[in-house]
């Protein structure tokens, strides 16, 4: 959503604070010093949006805006050390889009109202732009790209759930390119290691990963930030995103997640189809696929046969398009010919759910291990197993039941 912003003002270092503060969001800034001066660059430049102090020499804001209105409905933003509720009305009935009315004016909200300005004038990002992050045309992605056209220039929460594989990277960046924090920063945290008092920035998207692994400690400081974060209509809070793969809603029956969090994320929640539930996307999206892959590996112009496209659709898929995207990129790699035969395909699906299978049996050990090594060294003291392996008591207590280790022994 970045796009050209005239700042007018002229108090010099207030003009090139605000005009920092939006090149570091992304923005390409112009700035004037006055309405004059500023009305000769807004013809030049034609900017997405302007930001104008309304008390200046040389002509003020409120010509400014009057000469804009007669050419432009370019979103205006007027803001003033000087402002009354008649002062503000008046400027809104002038054709602002906001005003603002501060002795010292807040960089950093301004910033965000320029955000919200544009998106509101923009309007959602359409399923067409996001066509080319979700490729597929069966009715279950169909809503999908729909659900997130329509949340992405909120600044609320949302909530992304879906089994692992189904594209919840994808969904977040979406929701963060095509919305209203689009050109603020992107912080992606594992859940599972985040711990309250760790850095997180005031703007753009904080994407919080496998939130249905957040220790107790973790959904307590989240649900009292969001909390926070309503109450001050989500200024000056990063939005949040989040990500499960288990339906929250499970996880309060069972007493493993704070009801309090779970309420607010689950306002806006976005349920990903697995890649089974919707097999008619997959020559689409094996196309694409093979189109991107072969091009990174220099490979460009291979293409799948209609029987290897064939054999794909006989396939579950339980890692979803990341597994489809890595039997994929195998095949090209072991083909020589322009065309990826049907062999090509079934020699590497069959070395993938052997590589699987070996992976899953090394991780269960290691996991047994791990938790065996917790458990002696704590006593067999469940609560201090669970904190040194950074997980829930409710959880260790599952994976004890899941390995068939009794507690006070050696087994």
């Amino acid at each position: 959503m970045p796009g050209t912003i005239l700042v007018v003002d002229d108090q010099v270092l207030a003009r090139r604070v605000l005009a920092t503060e939006l090149e570091d969001a992304g923005f390409d800034v112009i700035v004037a010093g006055n309405g004059r001066e500023a009305w000769e660059r807004f013809c030049h430049h034609r900017p997405d949006l302007v930001i104008t102090d309304m008390v200046m020499p040389r002509s003020d804001g409120i010509e400014l805006l009057g000469r804009i209105r007669e050419r432009s409905e370019v979103p205006v933003i007027l803001f003033s050390a000087h402002g009354s509720v008649e002062t503000a009305v008046a400027a809104l009935k002038s054709g602002a889009d906001d005003f603002v009315s501060s002795t010292s004016v807040d960089v950093d909200k301004l910033v965000a109202r320029v955000r919200d300005t544009l998106a509101a004038r923009r309007g959602p990002a359409t399923p067409a732009a996001l066509e080319e992050r979700l490729v597929g045309a069966s009715a279950a992605l169909v809503r999908l790209r729909s659900r997130i056209a329509g949340l992405a220039p909120l600044r609320t929460p949302v909530l992304i759930l879906g089994e692992p594989g189904t594209g919840h990277d994808t969904v977040a960046r979406a929701l963060h390119d095509l919305g209203s924090t689009a050109g603020g920063p992107f912080r992606r945290i594992d859940a599972p290691f985040f711990a309250p008092g760790d850095p997180l920035p005031e703007r753009g998207v904080v994407y919080l990963d496998q939130t249905d692994r957040l220790s107790e400690k973790a959904q307590l400081f989240w649900a009292e930030r969001l909390r926070d974060a309503a109450e001050r209509d989500f200024r000056p809070y990063a939005r949040l995103l989040a990500s499960a793969s288990e339906p929250l809603a499970v996880l309060v029956e069972s007493g493993r997640f704070s009801r309090a969090l779970a309420a607010e994320l689950r306002r806006f929640e976005i349920v990903l189809p697995p890649l089974r539930q919707r097999m008619e996307d997959v020559p689409l999206l094996a196309e694409a696929l093979v189109n991107r892959l072969a091009s990174s590996l220099g490979r460009g112009g291979v293409r799948l046969s209609a029987a290897a496209v064939k054999l794909l659709q006989t396939q579950a898929w339980p890692g979803g398009v990341k597994q489809l995207a890595k039997v994929l990129e195998r095949a090209i790699a072991f083909t020589r010919g322009r065309e990826i035969p049907k062999r090509a395909v079934k020699d590497v699906l069959t070395e993938f759910d052997e590589t699987v299978a070996s992976i899953r049996a090394l991780h269960q050990a290691q996991e047994r291990a791990a938790l065996l090594r917790a458990i002696r060294e704590t006593g067999g003291n469940v609560a201090q197993a669970a904190e040194r392996l950074g997980r829930s008591r409710t959880a260790i207590y599952r994976l004890i039941a899941k390995h068939g280790i009794r507690l006070n022994s050696d087994a």
